[in-house]
């Protein structure tokens, strides 16, 4: 298959969501967004305050992109922040158990048909 982009400069590309998934990304990212620029506006200083603006960045960067239904690639900050982002949610909401009990609910549920 031949290279999309042989100069790997950057392109714009199409954000095509589904509804549902536009309204959960928007909701999360205005609330990471609003987590980070919180701890940047706390008076105590930041481990890396330069990573935590380049993350906000991204974020806005997101959102602005699920807003106009495209985004400019590569964006490296914007992966690695929401990779970031992503992980946490899955460790805070207990994402691995949960999906092992759904496969486990709907084994046995398929055993009874």
């Amino acid at each position: 298959m031949a290279d999309q982009n042989p100069t790997a400069g950057p392109r714009v590309v199409p954000v095509d969501l589904q509804p549902a998934q536009t309204v959960i990304l928007q909701a999360e990212l205005i609330g990471w967004l609003a987590g980070l620029e919180l701890d940047l506006a706390h008076p105590e200083p930041l481990d890396d305050r330069e990573a935590s603006v380049r993350e906000a960045d991204a974020f806005r960067r997101l959102l602005t992109a699920i807003d106009r239904s495209e985004i400019e690639l590569p964006d490296d900050e914007a992966r690695e922040a929401l990779g970031k982002a992503a992980e946490g949610y899955d460790e805070a909401s207990g994402y691995v158990r949960v999906c092992a009990v759904h496969d486990a609910h709907h084994a046995l549920l398929s055993l009874l048909v």
